[in-house]
């Protein structure tokens, strides 16, 4: 739980840097048409033996056959694009040579790239080309130069489309001033069929740290701007800093957009034909290293036409099995977050001295969630990632610690983001979204007993070695934030659940109680993280076992019968 009490925990010096990168891109999607009943025929490039012949070797042809008209795709990648000299780290860089090798890898493998409404259309399980692509531009910076130089004469070569998403209030009136796109200009090249301009908001603030208004005035301002500016209103949105939760999910899905898009939102990239999560869709990052390129950062040693053709390309609508790579082996399942890079990673970004550089860096951050696909299978919402650089290095889970949030989701989510605060490994709001915020590999400061043992109860489970030895207990367990407020001294105006407690453990009767769908994701995220690590039910412990803390409180019943109002049989059942 986030709070002083909490702070008073952490270490006061780690031995190891803390962790995370960003990994950039904002990104966007659209506004507000109907979705229409039939695709536009799209238009596939196929390239002259001249285009084929100077394609560099850096990207390998695929050897996947030519669709036949009949064949559809079942699902289909998003590329995110800033603009082709962006650099964010080194391991978050691209280069006008590589940008322009992989569209002209596309082009040569005949991809087809697909404009906002076909991309509607596929949501909706329109039949759509095999081999498409989504080709999307975060417009938010000065950069008209690389757009109107490489960008669209790069379009314009290969007869593709592109989703321009705009920060509108980036977006000049008047042309050829300090270096950024005005309407006109992307009139123009919207006119020549070669983009759709669709929504990223005005102001690109975070919308899981702004209320519901805010949401609500920040793009449905930015989708009246749009409309106005254009002459067609918006169908996308994309989430600035892909950063989004349930409720700003909601609000852009009223507003009236058909899809939006938020990132790394899940281990399998790809959009898939009648995707149901259309309000938080992955985006494909095609972003690298110098070092390493053309591996592409973070795909586990993927190039960009692997990646394409594997990961996230295109698949025909009668295969519904996995698929093998184009060196013949099947794609496996992307893998967690590897410790030590993400601590490489967060200590570039505890460099940073700007808080919203810090922000941006720590909101992109291609984590892979830890929880198994079978158990993601079963969760009523996909894994959100708010990764949090508060991490050290050596944690062996054989414990699992409960915790209370003791405050609101974005006020604990904001803590844990801060520089030199506290962390856990995840959180469960009550609506049952789990956000991962660190890799179970690492440290989490969720349960500390300070500079020594003495700092933790004498009975405390997790805070030694086998061997006796003192051993802190963020270094052996998992830590669990649910969103709860705890116990309540007044309970006349309380809007949230109620648990009277007879015993008035901890010195309190009355408490907010975990809601179901809390609780259902709860049990099948430690069940995971047990199966995964070999922890046994007498090691799911809650706050107050570790030291002084009450949190969780008594309403949590890990794994006893709980008494007072209402009653509840065990959470948790079993060894």
């Amino acid at each position: 739980m986030p709070g002083p009490s909490r702070k008073n925990n952490r270490p006061r010096s780690r031995s190891a840097g803390a962790a995370i990168i960003c990994l950039l891109i904002l990104c966007a999607s659209c506004g507000s048409q109907p979705s229409p009943t039939q695709i536009p025929t799209p238009t596939i490039f196929h390239p002259s033996p001249t285009a084929t012949s100077t394609d560099t070797a850096t990207l390998t042809p695929s050897t996947t056959p030519s669709p036949t008209p009949e064949s559809y795709a079942r699902q289909i990648p998003i590329l995110e694009y800033h603009y082709t000299t962006y650099h964010f780290s080194d391991d978050v860089s691209m280069t006008t040579e590589w940008f322009q090798s992989q569209i002209r890898w596309l082009a040569v493998n005949g991809y087809t790239t697909l404009s906002a409404e076909q991309l509607s259309a596929f949501l909706e399980g329109k039949n759509t080309p095999a081999k498409s692509v989504v080709l999307t531009f975060d417009i938010g910076t000065a950069e008209h130069d690389d757009f109107s130089n490489n960008i669209i004469p790069v379009l314009k070569q290969y007869h593709f489309h592109a989703l321009f998403f705009v920060v509108t209030n980036m977006i000049n009136d008047a042309c050829g001033v300090k270096n950024k796109v005005c309407w006109e200009e992307l009139k123009d090249w919207s006119s020549q069929g070669l983009i759709s301009v669709e929504s990223h908001g005005v102001y690109h603030p975070d919308y899981v740290t702004i209320t519901a208004a805010q949401q609500r005035e920040d793009a449905g301002t930015a989708r009246q701007i749009i409309t106005e500016k254009m002459g067609r209103t918006p169908i996308g949105f994309a989430f600035p800093y892909d950063s989004f939760n349930n409720g700003a999910a909601q609000v852009i899905k009223s507003i009236g957009y058909q899809f939006a898009l938020a990132g790394n939102t899940r281990a399998d990239r790809s959009v898939h034909l009648g995707d149901a999560d259309r309000y938080f869709l992955p985006r494909v990052y095609p972003y690298s290293n110098p070092k390493i390129y053309p591996v592409i950062y973070g795909t586990s040693g993927k190039t960009f036409d692997q990646l394409i053709s594997s990961d996230s390309a295109a698949q025909y609508v009668a295969t519904a099995t996995p698929q093998e790579s184009p060196t013949g082996t099947v794609t496996p399942q992307a893998s967690a977050t590897e410790p030590q890079s993400y601590i490489q990673f967060c200590t570039k970004i505890n460099q940073m001295v700007n808080a919203q550089d810090r922000l941006h860096a720590l909101a992109n951050l291609p984590l892979s969630t830890d929880i198994s696909a079978q158990t993601q299978s079963k969760l009523s919402k996909p894994v959100i990632f708010k990764p949090s650089c508060n991490v050290i290095a050596g944690n062996v889970p054989r414990g699992i610690v409960l915790h209370a949030t003791r405050g609101t989701l974005v006020a604990t989510i904001g803590e844990f983001q801060q520089p030199n605060a506290t962390s856990a490994h995840y959180i469960i709001d009550r609506d049952g979204q789990i956000y991962q915020m660190v890799p179970e590999g690492l440290g989490a400061f969720h349960a500390s007993c300070g500079d020594s043992r003495s700092g933790c109860i004498p009975s405390c489970p997790l805070c030694e070695r086998p061997d006796g030895a003192f051993l802190q207990p963020y270094l052996q367990s998992v830590g669990i934030e649910l969103v709860n407020d705890g116990q309540l001294v007044d309970t006349t105006a309380y809007k949230g659940l109620i648990y009277e407690d007879y015993l008035t453990s901890f010195g309190y009767r009355y408490w907010e109680d975990y809601p179901d769908a809390q609780l259902q994701a709860l049990v099948l995220l430690v069940n995971d993280i047990r199966a995964r690590w070999g922890i046994p039910l007498d090691l799911v412990v809650g706050h107050y076992r570790i030291n002084n803390n009450t949190d969780p409180g008594p309403a949590l019943n890990i794994s006893w019968y709980r008494t007072g109002n209402p009653p509840r049989a065990p959470i948790f059942t079993g060894p």
